[in-house]
């Protein structure tokens, strides 16, 4: 049986949280950003390399990247740029590369929870010699340069490949 004082403080902690949900920040439109900004930073997010032939050896991934300026910390930045990226083995060869051109990396913007993103699918199907690969293990970079000439590098992130010694 629910006392008086009981029902009082749960209307109290009821009306608190409507409250809540009431009284947040204001959100307003974000500034423009700025037209002479410079980016500071790339965040790369990189998806799992996939099996998408069903031949054993992973193959594609999704990266996300998000550019920011010191200047304009509303929002991400978009800035006319080319965009590389390269797939390094444990001994530092490189296994892959992948190069867009300012077009292309144009056409890979889309509507992230930071704002604007590049989110581009790299396959090892797309590039001569196929996903079969010795490696178990790679390194991932990114690398944006703007057309004015700033170039900025993700931290390369581990990512597997190869045939895996675990069981289908």
């Amino acid at each position: 049986m629910m006392t008086r004082l009981t029902a009082s403080v749960c209307m109290g902690i009821i009306a608190a949280m409507a409250g809540c949900v009431t009284d947040g920040p204001k959100r307003g439109p974000k500034g423009s950003q700025p037209k002479d900004v410079v980016p500071t930073q790339i965040v790369a997010s990189i998806g799992p390399f996939d099996d998408t032939d069903g031949n054993g050896y992973p193959d594609s991934a999704t990266i996300s990247m998000y550019v920011f300026a010191d200047a304009y910390p509303e929002a991400s930045v978009m800035l006319p740029a080319t965009l590389s990226f390269r797939l390094r083995a444990k001994d530092g060869s490189t296994i892959r590369e992948w190069a867009f051109t300012e077009e292309r990396t144009a056409s890979l913007v889309r509507r992230g929870p930071a704002g604007l993103c590049y989110v581009v699918r790299l396959s090892l199907l797309d590039t001569q010699g196929g996903d079969i690969v010795a490696e178990t293990r790679g390194d991932l970079s990114v690398t944006y340069r703007t057309a004015a000439g700033v170039t900025l590098a993700s931290v390369p992130e581990a990512v597997r490949i190869g045939r895996s010694n675990r069981p289908q």
